[in-house]
């Protein structure tokens, strides 16, 4: 790709030039202790020739060192666009079908009823939430019995998958952001919530002329895991690996990695530690803090050491719902509700704001307005007649208020 020409990721062993990421291709995975080092440097490179990169950031290696070159996006923002359902042909319904299986380890007879399951929900232009999908299960035609129930409680398992209608996918396809997936409560809501993302992404760029120039997943290895049988990951990974675009997956834990996976990228580039354990007799031995090129095209092996980048201040995440982050928008809202409704109390509230926020960020945002003085709490009578604790605006948060506009 002629716009990724100048980027580079280090020097070559013995000084002998740099090691640019077209040298690189099209189809690279990074494996080892050092692959979230790689996979940011990849970022940077790209960056740097204008190249526009989309980063599924699962095992959160990268978000913390390329802040301030990419925009970094909450999974959370996207995940209600990756439950919708695309079009009524059922390639979408069973790229779903697959991320389902992936992220959950299901068999294919599985991963069958799911896809049965979804293609009836496509066709009633329903949601694939875990939710929706258990009270589908329950009817999918000519499948009944034990293995249906025990799929509808692994799908049942799966809880806290908040989602907003604050950003759709095909507006990140131009590439230059980062999805974050390092704050989901738990590993498999991260590792379902990114098979999804996957698999809308590959169902809009079948339609779509817009595509970014690199895709980078982070933490491969658990999606896409070693077995030693036959697992649908296969189906997800081949759209995957057929997509038209430069891929490039990154796993600290090679080990792990589907073997399939491995054999597929023609580009490997492992650690120092990673390649001592996978090198045949007669190799040299690599220098610590090296990594060594294995290309299958021209069946070389060269190391390499990194450059050396510094990263940019840690900007505010755009998209990035939590405590930890101040949203204008959310603030303001809270402020003006607060100031429009008589009684308005913590349930009121977040029960009210929840379709544009997630709840958890309501009310932690109006734990930190009452925290530092912006808000009160008030014994106020209801129109019940009886009388209920209310919030109310501080002179301080009247102030705020009028700054934001609310």
């Amino acid at each position: 790709m002629n716009s990724r020409e100048a980027g580079w990721i280090g020097y070559a062993k013995g000084g002998n030039g740099k090691v640019g990421i077209a040298d690189l291709g099209d189809r690279i995975l990074f494996l080892g202790r050092g692959a979230g080092e790689l996979a940011s440097l990849f970022c940077f490179a790209n960056a740097e020739a204008g190249a526009k990169t989309l980063v599924l950031d699962l095992d959160d290696s990268v978000s913390a060192e390329v802040h301030g070159y990419f925009q970094v996006v909450d999974y959370r923002s996207l995940l209600y666009d990756a439950f919708k359902i695309e079009g009524e042909d059922a390639f979408h319904a069973q790229l779903i079908s697959a991320a389902y299986a992936a992220a959950l380890g299901l068999s294919t007879e599985d991963e069958a009823v799911l896809s049965s399951a979804l293609h009836a929900m496509s066709a009633q232009e329903d949601m694939a939430t875990p939710s929706s999908l258990f009270n589908s299960l329950g009817g999918v035609e000519g499948f009944r019995g034990f293995y249906v129930d025990r799929l509808r409680g692994r799908i049942g398992a799966l809880r806290m998958m908040e989602a907003t209608r604050d950003r759709v996918l095909a507006t990140l396809l131009e590439g230059g952001c980062i999805v974050r997936f390092g704050v989901a409560p738990y590993p498999l809501a991260a590792e379902l919530a990114t098979a999804l993302v996957i698999a809308k992404l590959l169902a809009l760029l079948r339609s779509s002329s817009a595509s970014p120039d690199a895709l980078l997943v982070t933490g491969a290895h658990r999606l896409f895991r070693s077995a030693d049988r036959m697992r649908p990951t296969t189906r997800l990974l081949t759209h995957l690996l057929d997509a038209r675009l430069s891929l490039a997956l990154a796993s600290p834990l090679p080990a792990l990695v589907d073997e399939a996976l491995s054999a597929s990228m023609v580009v490997r580039v492992y650690s120092s530690e990673a390649w001592n354990s996978v090198r045949r007799a007669g190799d040299a031995a690599p220098a610590s803090r090296s990594y060594v090129i294995c290309d299958d095209r021209s069946s070389t092996s060269n190391a390499f050491f990194p450059r050396f980048v510094r990263a940019t201040p840690r900007a505010r995440d755009e998209g990035l719902l939590s405590a930890a982050t101040t949203i204008p928008r959310l603030t303001s809202a809270i402020l003006g509700e607060v100031a429009r409704f008589s009684t308005p109390t913590r349930q009121s509230m977040v029960a009210y704001l929840s379709p544009q926020f997630l709840p958890t960020d309501v009310a932690a945002e109006i734990d930190r307005l009452l925290a530092e003085g912006f808000l009160v709490e008030e014994l106020r009578g209801s129109e019940s007649g009886s009388r209920v604790f209310a919030y109310a605006l501080t002179g301080k948060g009247r102030h705020l208020a009028e700054e934001l506009g609310a």
